[in-house]
């Protein structure tokens, strides 16, 4: 089984962790890692992914939530030489027009590669899962990859400045907000159920009520396509539909 590796998160860890070291030091260091990833898993191989300049995130963004718009951009001392070393030597792929995390959910769900990656939003794909750091292999079933999606679209991602439903419309989502998802397998109730959420906290909080299909539609439709883990090349989520059997 060939395993998709996150070199961006390997980028800045092993980059920050060498910070003090000679280059040559933070570059056996990357190797070592990447190696210790092949063997903990006994792949077949692996493909390291690290994300270019273009996304198409950054356009979904608005207002005061532009995407990763909190993000800062301190580097590690060699994050230049390393990422050579990754492109150059170690063969990483450079991603653009999406994130590294989509590539590695592409080949999930399209190769069956294992991912590999200290990230939890990559928790949204099915599959096999290894976190290097725990030393733990995993297995996410897609109805588990769906419902940690919306759990997400109701809280939005801090890290990556996507709003959810407290930055939005003020209320907090407690753990019993979740607990209907727990019980849910299909995509188009999990939605529906999230959208309830939004719309009862919309109508509480005063906003004009002739605006709230349009206003949820685009509030909705912006955080769950920043949030989605592409499943297949060019893939854009939209509002799920209920099937009809």
């Amino acid at each position: 089984m060939r395993w998709a590796v996150d070199g961006d998160i390997l980028l800045y860890s092993v980059g920050f962790a060498s910070q003090d070291e000679p280059v040559a030091n933070a570059i056996k260091s990357m190797r070592s890692a990447c190696e210790n990833v092949l063997y903990d898993v006994n792949a077949e191989g692996i493909d390291i992914y690290l994300t270019g300049k273009t996304n198409y995130r950054n356009a979904l963004g608005c207002g005061e939530y532009p995407y990763k718009g909190n993000r800062k951009s301190d580097k590690p001392i060699h994050f230049v030489a390393l990422k050579k070393y990754m492109i150059e030597t170690l063969g990483a792929i450079v991603v653009e027009g999406q994130e590294a995390d989509d590539a590695m959910a592409i080949a999930a769900c399209q190769h069956g590669h294992g991912i590999a990656t200290l990230d939890k939003d990559l928790d949204g794909v099915p599959g096999l899962h290894y976190n290097w750091r725990k030393k733990e292999v995993y297995y996410v079933s897609p109805e588990s990859a769906d419902r940690f999606f919306y759990k997400q679209l109701l809280t939005g991602d801090s890290t990556d400045n996507i709003p959810g439903l407290y930055k939005r419309l003020g209320k907090k989502v407690m753990k019993k907000v979740y607990e209907p998802l727990e019980e849910m397998d299909n995509p188009a109730d999990m939605y529906s159920y999230v959208r309830k959420v939004y719309e009862d906290a919309y109508e509480d909080v005063g906003m004009c009520l002739d605006d709230k299909e349009v206003v949820l539609d685009d509030w909705l439709l912006r955080q769950a396509r920043m949030l989605w883990m592409r499943r297949e090349e060019g893939e854009m989520w939209t509002f799920p539909k209920k099937s009809c059997t």
